[in-house]
């Protein structure tokens, strides 16, 4: 148990063994540390330097011979602590640089007419188009459902993510959801900016559309993930007037 967690801290395995082995020994020299380790002579005292490094050894010196000591288990708050101010400054840095990045692209997807984004984490990179594109008061559709990305709870939380910042950013959205899904409908009628109607029954798809700006992208969740994106203000148009006659033919959901 100890040893998982502390490979999650960021520690390697030949480390862990280290650093536990001088917990039990209090303070040993190479051999017997080498012994209740496991780990070789020749790399016991490469493994010493990085726990040094990390402040999780150390050592001293006696009759000229050195001896290796652990640092307090209390010490791994503080290797911790670092760890996350570390991570907080690459955040920072990583949030300055793709600013950047997309000023010098003018957008972080390229304009074209027809693109295609593979895997969940595509349809999520497609998704993010609206956030960038939209503004308060716009308004976008989204017709049909496919369940598959919702069972297991895969992309649950991200869609409650986009939802979120989507609704705080003011953008509305019409939901045109499957009779077989009202359980999402329910959560998805709890967003600001929302309205949601049910499409008859009967009505299955494995793929959805959602329209936004100038812009169709096709969601397909059977076999693969996938999600088409075409950037053309004609072609938006004409489905979302398909979505308007969609909506007329579908009943508002029963809460």
């Amino acid at each position: 148990m100890e040893e998982k967690i502390l490979e999650e801290l960021g520690l390697t395995g030949s480390e862990v063994k280290v650093y536990l082995a001088l917990l039990r020994l209090g303070e040993s020299t190479s051999g017997p540390l080498v012994d209740e380790s496991g780990i070789s002579v020749s790399k016991i005292y490469i493994i010493l330097e990085k726990l040094t490094k990390k402040g999780l050894a150390g050592h001293s010196i006696k009759q000229k011979t050195k001896y290796f000591f652990a640092a307090p288990p209390s010490r791994l708050l503080d290797y911790h602590r670092e760890k996350e101010e570390d991570l907080k400054n690459k955040k920072k840095s990583l949030l300055e640089m793709v600013e950047n990045l997309q000023e010098l692209a003018g957008s972080s997807i390229r304009k074209e007419t027809v693109q295609l984004f593979q895997g969940l984490k595509g349809i999520q990179t497609s998704r993010e188009r609206t956030i960038e594109l939209m503004k308060k008061g716009d308004e976008m559709w989204i017709i049909g459902i496919s369940k598959t990305p919702y069972e297991g709870g895969n992309m649950i939380p991200y869609f409650h993510d986009f939802h979120t910042r989507r609704s705080k950013k003011g953008i509305k959205c019409k939901y045109i959801y499957n009779d077989y899904v009202k359980e999402i409908a329910k959560n998805s009628s709890k967003y600001k900016n929302s309205e949601v109607r049910i499409m008859p029954k009967g009505i299955v798809t494995h793929a959805w559309i959602e329209v936004y700006a100038s812009t169709v992208s096709i969601g397909i969740n059977l076999h693969k993930s996938m999600s088409i994106v075409i950037d053309n203000k004609d072609v938006a148009d004409s489905f979302r007037e398909y979505a308007k006659l969609l909506w007329t033919l579908s009943k508002p959901l029963k809460i």
